[in-house]
């Protein structure tokens, strides 16, 4: 059946004419195309696409009842007198995991001790997996030295994060890495299908100023420091905008932003274990159920899986911690531990003689000029500049009493105390939170 038009529906063709040629006519005086241009061969996926990062997620229960648990360790935690030799246990562990479990995410298979003895240069000659664990290791001792210098979130910044964790072989390299030039498709190493295809190579730079301006913006200000790391560590990772390295530096980004918002926890965080735990639970995160193509939806995505997910394995990690704290707690103790005095290099030397005094024993934790050189990767004028300065403050002494060349050097005795404290209490081969 066919419906009937009323009359008064009925459409005037010749006065529609005129009004179509008026239109025109309007459009021709206003400089604009009558017809749709045909598309550009040489156009790029991106190219019709708003590449704004709006950080779209919806607050559930559970997000607020893990932020609260979250604020609760945190509280609790910063003002919990601890044992000073204990407190520098635990920040060495949490580094040491952290190391592990973010390298081994990404394929590396040391282990625990393989770990020290890579960070601690251990035979010097160092293999690809040895190379990436000292990296990982000197970039957490970066992100600490940004934070206390007050250094602003940057696109410079990302970059030098990047150039540390990704330091390969020897000779000068260069402070800051580069973005990718080429496509760089994630491929599952099994089934060689493509997981990802992160953006075409020209939009990177434009994603990743965009990303560092959201950064330190009104928008994310706004929001609780957790969320804005995790928030941070996935957009990141989304434009993938180097060839190489980003998942480690997306984990590293989100520490950044954690110590800058206060959420270091006495530097005893670490939640690169928790992703180890069960990777699969990790990796089906982070895509979200999400195309392959970012440009077919991730370029705006809804990001509330993903932060669920993150805030979540805060929340067991931060809980973790608070049960440690409560059980080391020693009220007898003053508040502030000694080494809060010190620079933030001299807080690294201690942890890395801790990790040699494991290793080696508590009778191998003198150091040289060139292990400063190894290990902060500075020259050996500014490493003998350090420890003279250091000597003439009483933070360190030379090794052999009386020698007219000083060639290595120990710290002075209440650091040594504070060390031999620390070694009675742990070893490099086990920790409280460490999944076996």
């Amino acid at each position: 059946m066919v419906a009937e038009t009323p009359d008064e529906d009925v459409v005037d063709r010749a006065g529609l004419a005129v009004r179509l040629q008026l239109i025109e006519r309007w459009i021709t005086e206003a400089g604009l195309p009558l017809t749709p241009s045909p598309p550009d061969p040489q156009a790029l996926p991106g190219d019709a696409l708003p590449l704004t990062f709006r950080a779209r997620f919806s607050y559930s229960h559970a997000m607020v009842r893990d932020l609260a648990l979250i604020e609760s360790a945190r509280s609790v935690i910063a003002v919990l007198p601890l044992p000073p030799d204990q407190e520098l246990r635990l920040r060495q562990a949490a580094r040491q995991r952290a190391t592990r479990h973010s390298t081994r995410i990404e394929g590396n298979t040391l282990n625990t001790v393989e770990v020290g003895q890579a960070v601690l240069a251990v035979g010097k000659t160092q293999t690809e997996m040895q190379q990436e664990v000292r990296n990982y290791w000197r970039a957490l001792e970066w992100i600490e030295e940004q934070i206390e210098a007050s250094r602003v979130p940057s696109e410079e910044l990302i970059r030098e994060l990047h150039g540390i964790i990704l330091v390969r072989g020897v000779g000068r390299r260069g402070l800051r890495s580069n973005y990718r030039r080429e496509e760089c498709p994630v491929v599952d190493t099994a089934t060689r299908r493509i997981d990802y295809a992160p953006p075409v190579p020209k939009d990177v730079p434009v994603l990743m100023a965009d990303l560092a301006a959201w950064w330190t913006g009104p928008e994310a200000a706004l929001l609780p420091g957790p969320a804005r790391a995790g928030l941070l560590a996935h957009r990141f990772v989304s434009i993938h905008p180097f060839s190489d390295g980003n998942g480690r530096t997306a984990r590293a980004l989100a520490t950044v932003e954690l110590w800058r918002s206060g959420y270091e926890i006495r530097g005893f965080l670490s939640l690169e274990e928790h992703y180890t735990a069960d990777l699969r639970a990790y990796y089906d995160n982070l895509q979200m159920a999400l195309p392959v193509n970012f440009y077919d939806g991730r370029h705006d995505a809804d990001h509330t899986q993903w932060l669920t997910y993150f805030l979540a394995t805060m929340a067991r990690a931060a809980e973790s911690l608070h049960r440690q704290a409560i059980e080391l707690y020693a009220p007898q103790r003053r508040a502030a531990p000694p080494w809060e005095s010190l620079r933030r290099v001299q807080q690294q030397l201690l942890t890395r003689l801790l990790m040699r005094g494991l290793e080696q024993g508590a009778t191998a934790m003198s150091f040289s000029p060139g292990d400063m050189v190894e290990w902060f990767g500075v020259s050996a004028n500014t490493a003998r500049e350090w420890l003279e300065r250091w000597r003439g403050e009483g933070f360190v002494l030379p090794a052999r009493a009386g020698a007219q060349r000083v060639r290595a050097y120990a710290l002075a005795p209440e650091w040594v105390e504070l060390l031999q404290g620390a070694l009675f209490s742990t070893s490099l081969s086990t920790s409280p939170i460490a999944p076996k």
